[in-house]
């Protein structure tokens, strides 16, 4: 009986301690970073190390939105974030809505294609698109960004929906096309509105994604007025100096808007993962 009741009581306090260390390794690194900000230059690099800064300041955090036109990059990252997750919801639901209800013959290559790219590091495709959109004269415009985004999670946004899609009753889609509805219609009143909780996590998952882009936005936008928060962030980063302060305090300001986003939104994210993988 003895056994039993320290059993009982071992296993939770070993699932507590583990959760715990999780946490401890997975917020450290956003404290670190809070601390740095509030650091002054010279007190960042003092050996020994001084993990409390000895005089807070908001020095780093004056430099950063003093750098630049730092409204108008804030305004550039909200564009191609926003403009991204819509284009990719709106494809990908109806590619996800077509691959779940339709039957047609090229429909197991078309969900293998989408699942390849899934396999395939995006770095595979930056020299070939970067020469193509050259040639088109679309480089340094903030649409093609998005173009480029877009098209890289509208396969992970399709896949993630085709499960969700299948859990929508089609009697409500059939009644409707009795009705009169057309199956454009249909998708926009009817599994639209049931498929919600799905589009707004697909939404999540692709306007972190980009507005944490870096590398898309560094390789097609040269001026200085369409850059991103994240890329001018990223050019705090000197050849021979770097600005820690100044860069941990530009991070956090990064991250604000994503955390809120997903603070906000986790209980229909978690909603549409159940739905995605119980199929």
């Amino acid at each position: 009986m003895n056994g039993k009741k320290s059993k009982h009581i071992f296993l939770p306090a070993v699932k507590y301690i583990l959760l715990a260390v999780f946490f401890l390794y997975t917020v450290f690194p956003f404290f670190w970073l809070l601390l740095t900000s509030l650091k002054g230059s010279r007190e960042i690099y003092d050996f020994p190390v001084h993990y409390l800064p000895r005089k807070a300041t908001l020095e780093n955090y004056r430099e950063v939105m003093q750098m630049g036109d730092f409204g108008k990059y804030i305004c550039n990252s909200l564009f191609i974030a926003l403009a991204g997750a819509c284009l990719t919801v709106l494809i990908a639901g109806m590619s996800a809505y077509i691959l779940s209800r339709m039957e047609f013959r090229s429909k197991p290559v078309i969900f293998m294609i989408y699942m390849m790219t899934q396999m395939l590091p995006s770095a595979v495709g930056f020299a070939p698109l970067y020469i193509l959109m050259t040639r088109l004269g679309m480089v340094d415009r903030l649409f093609t960004v998005v173009l480029i985004l877009t098209g890289g999670q509208i396969p992970f946004g399709t896949i993630l929906l085709i499960g969700f899609m299948k859990g929508i009753p089609r009697a409500l889609e059939e009644s409707a096309l009795l009705d009169g509805c057309g199956r454009v219609k249909t998708y926009f009143t009817i599994v639209m509105p049931l498929a919600r909780a799905g589009l707004f996590s697909v939404f999540i998952f692709v306007f972190l994604a980009c507005w944490n882009d870096v590398y898309t936005s560094v390789l097609y936008i040269n001026s200085a007025a369409k850059k991103t928060l994240t890329v001018a962030i990223y050019s705090m980063i000197g050849k021979y100096d770097i600005n820690w302060g100044s860069v941990a305090a530009g991070t956090l300001i990064a991250m604000a808007p994503a955390i809120l986003l997903f603070g906000f939104m986790k209980e229909v994210f978690v909603e549409n993962i159940a739905g995605a993988v119980k199929e």
